[in-house]
């Protein structure tokens, strides 16, 4: 079954950018094969996006790879806590860190989004901290 759904441009390098690292860390070749199929079909969608500037964009794009491992490490980390039952400072500072983390990523996509023009622009708001 193949589903068609719009989404913005900066979801879409969101999506890359979790595929690549999901074919780094993940060693399950059922699940590689999966993730690679579904990362070359994302893939060939990016190559039509056409911006003015792609250096800003290549550069965006790169800061949300980077956000994204963060995210990874951070949530792999917390788990590793609640297996020890161990919800100290630790704990709280990880959990903490995802939604600084989350809205750095928001921003970073909704400038994808404005850089490329797309017609879909996520909104996020949130009680301020």
């Amino acid at each position: 079954m193949k589903i068609l759904a719009e989404i913005s441009v900066g979801e879409l390098f969101d999506k890359i950018t979790i595929l690549n690292i999901k074919t780094k860390k993940i060693s399950d070749n059922d699940k590689l094969h999966n993730i690679q199929t579904e990362l070359k079909i994302l893939e060939e969608q990016s190559k039509k996006i056409d911006v003015l500037d792609i250096n800003s964009l290549n550069e965006l794009v790169s800061q949300l790879q980077y956000i994204n491992e963060d995210l990874w490490d951070i949530e792999n980390q917390k788990r590793e806590c609640e297996a020890k039952k161990d919800f100290g400072e630790i704990f709280i500072k990880l959990s903490r860190d995802v939604h600084f983390k989350n809205d750095i990523r928001a921003k970073i996509k909704k400038e994808i989004n404005l850089l490329s023009n797309s017609q879909i622009v996520e909104e996020k708001e949130y009680s301020r901290y």
